[in-house]
């Protein structure tokens, strides 16, 4: 093989290069692209989804707090309610035993 050739096929080697050089860049622009799609899809669902699923949450959270408070203001009126209760049964018993 001369020196012609050997130059000649070592030119045509980095021309091969260079072509899949330029078909790597492409596909790397496809990519980034691509990508930034996928996170405007992503900003989008969280603007759009969870945003207003958070804020549904948030205020039935709201409503569920009020409830719990009703029930816990009824369920310590009904333990006072007992307690007494149970010192007024304790009470009539002493007196029932006092006067028998």
């Amino acid at each position: 093989m001369t020196d012609r050739q050997m130059l000649e096929a070592v030119l045509a080697e980095v021309r091969g290069l260079g072509t899949r050089m330029d078909r790597m860049e492409e596909r790397q622009k496809c990519f980034e692209e691509e990508t930034r799609n996928n996170f405007a899809d992503i900003r989008l669902h969280l603007e759009n989804i969870t945003d207003r699923n958070i804020s549904i949450l948030a205020e039935n959270h709201l409503n569920l707090i009020n409830k719990m408070d009703v029930s816990a203001t009824w369920m310590n009126r009904i333990m006072i309610n007992e307690v007494k209760m149970n010192a007024l049964t304790d009470q009539v018993a002493r007196l029932q035993a006092k006067s028998s």
